[in-house]
């Protein structure tokens, strides 16, 4: 571990024992569209995601559970791009020649929020998922740091800004729904900038069950999407 990360916060602390203690017990598999099978992700690209999770504040102790007591970072993506333009996402891509997949997660997020790898300490490496609609096998990575001060800015390009965003708000059941597109139909946190949707809104939801994080949401909520939101037409670029 990098002597720039502090493991002292209690946040990381009871976050690194629940993935442990999960991990350790046996994480069920995402199913669905995303379920696994080895035949089918020969043909896929190999990518990875990193769930990077940071102290909400500091000083506190994660006194009413963990959840509370930390930040997400997200990303949302410039609304220009040709693949997947305005959706708002974990940060991550595709393995390069030679990488492993804590590797590539770890190359991707100081691409895309400008946090160099020295500050993040990787607490665990879960099992692939498959996102058949752009032919990806993608390895999530869990992860913590404690130095969110040193995000920096991104060039504009392919991300449009950074979202630290704090768990207990996409947990909210105020600001949960189903997002429904073209007959598709994924978990959705709303934000501020947009919704978290399709595979990410997808594997955030059986994150935060599998950690036994989840708050009953109403799933009969709906949130239709069209495809012009869908794209980021609601965004600019700065």
């Amino acid at each position: 571990m990098s002597s720039t990360v502090d493991p002292a916060h209690p946040g990381r602390e009871a976050l690194q024992s629940l993935v442990a203690e999960v991990v350790a017990g046996g994480i069920n598999p995402l199913g669905g569209i995303h379920a696994y099978d080895a035949g089918r992700a020969t043909r896929y690209r190999a990518s990875a995601v990193l769930a990077l999770f940071t102290p909400t504040d500091r000083r506190a102790a994660a006194t009413n559970g963990v959840s509370d007591a930390l930040d997400l970072f997200l990303v949302q993506r410039s609304p220009l791009l040709r693949l997947h333009p305005g959706q708002i996402a974990l940060p991550g891509g595709g393995l390069e020649k030679g990488e492993t997949e804590v590797e590539a997660a770890l190359r991707e997020t100081e691409e895309e929020i400008g946090l160099p790898s020295r500050y993040i300490e990787v607490l665990a490496q879960l099992d692939p998922v498959l996102v058949p609609i752009s032919g990806f096998v993608v390895h999530p990575v869990l992860g913590w740091t404690d130095a969110p001060d040193e995000v920096s800015d991104i060039t504009p390009g392919e991300v449009l800004h950074t979202l630290r965003v704090p768990v207990a708000h996409l947990l909210d059941p105020a600001h949960r729904a189903t997002v429904t597109i073209a007959g598709n139909r994924s978990a959705g946190f709303e934000l501020a900038s947009g919704w978290v949707w399709g595979f990410t809104g997808n594997l955030l939801d059986h994150l935060f069950t599998e950690l036994g994080w989840t708050r009953p949401w109403p799933r009969e909520r709906v949130h239709a999407m069209t495809m012009a939101e869908a794209r980021g037409s609601h965004l600019r670029e700065p």
